[in-house]
């Protein structure tokens, strides 16, 4: 009698501990779901004071800080892409956004420009997603010329 109601017992933890298992790992892999397909996309910007005003970065020319950078999702398929940055004073900032899903989104990188200052570069620059889909982190450049 004592073997049977070992064996009952223990096909009873047995069947307990295989049910609780599926069930806290039905419920872990749909708290993870959201999150484990995510990408990040990493670049950084750089902005500078174009002294001869042809849109390169030439030697000697020097870095402009506290530029507010943009990156806005152009499809609002994730609200949450859209924030400012701000370049450091070596006029560099880094960019890194998540992206829900890995999905195929097309943001934008823009500049606001400085008071006493006028663009020499292109003021938006789309990123596509084989740029995000990538290898490596890519710069944005975006030169000022002083107001004259």
């Amino acid at each position: 009698m004592s073997r049977l109601l070992e064996f009952i017992l223990g096909s009873i933890l047995i069947t307990v501990f295989t049910v609780a298992f599926l069930f806290f790992s039905a419920i872990h892999y749909i708290l993870r779901a959201g999150g484990v397909s995510d990408c990040t996309w990493y670049a950084s910007a750089q902005t500078w004071i174009d002294a001869n005003s042809d849109g390169q970065v030439d030697p000697g020319e020097s870095p402009l800080g506290d530029v507010k950078i943009h990156v806005n999702d152009t499809h609002a398929e994730f609200a949450s892409v859209s924030w400012p940055a701000i370049t450091d004073q070596n006029g560099t900032v880094q960019l890194n956004v998540s992206i829900p899903g890995c999905t195929d989104t097309v943001f934008e990188i823009s500049v606001d420009i400085p008071e006493g200052y006028r663009i020499t570069t292109r003021p938006r620059l789309a990123v596509q997603p084989e740029l995000w889909e990538s290898v490596g982190a890519h710069v944005y450049y975006f030169g000022f010329a002083p107001d004259r």
